[in-house]
């Protein structure tokens, strides 16, 4: 039942884009303005996905090697460059601590072991499952190490260690207040990267 309310319910709304719904009352659905507040749980379509590590397979997206090298190193310099960052999830802006943490990780490179131990100790802070954050966060360190040969393959598994994260994780993760701001980092990272690939 946990799964349907987080990830099944908003799967119909728009899945190319990794959309969400927020379920809640108006006022602080994140539709009038005022963001995400207290009670407000926000659910996560699954990501995209290619059907094949290779990416040329009929799935939902990232079907493109060279153009998906290209999305992910563009991704986590955009992240780290301090531009502005929306959450596809919440239509809030992402603190840019939190999107330079994630971009260092998919970056790789001197501040990325610090980065992934900042964004894990904040996800297993709000309640996230060990493994799955343990997995979710070497999926992300992989991002680094894309070539065009492996981008796809490797961006497939981000996306599927960020849809088991999102299953494993209680609904309180999933509240208010308690969402972290790295995790929606995360997502809009991953929906970033996502989109580019197709």
């Amino acid at each position: 039942m946990k799964t349907i309310l987080k990830i099944s319910s908003a799967a119909m709304v728009v899945l190319s884009a990794g959309a969400v719904s927020v379920a809640g009352a108006q006022t602080g659905s994140g539709s009038d303005g005022t963001g995400v507040t207290g009670g407000t749980i926000v659910t996560f379509a699954p990501l995209p996905v290619a059907s094949s590590p290779s990416g040329r397979g009929g799935g939902g997206g990232a079907n493109g090697g060279g153009a998906g090298m290209g999305a992910v190193t563009s991704t986590g310099a955009t992240m780290r460059g301090g531009a502005p960052m929306t959450s596809p999830a919440t239509g809030t802006a992402i603190p840019q601590a939190a999107l330079n943490a994630v971009g260092q990780i998919i970056s790789g490179g001197s501040g990325a072991q610090a980065a992934s131990t900042n964004v894990s100790n904040a996800l297993l802070g709000a309640g996230g499952n060990p493994a799955a954050t343990t997995t979710l966060m070497n999926a992300l360190a992989a991002l680094a190490t894309a070539t065009p040969n492996t981008s796809v393959a490797l961006y497939t598994a981000a996306a599927q260690a960020f849809d088991a994260f999102v299953t494993s994780a209680p609904d309180s993760f999933f509240t208010g207040a308690a969402l972290p701001a790295q995790f929606l980092a995360i997502h809009a990272g991953l929906v970033s990267i996502g989109t580019a690939m197709k």
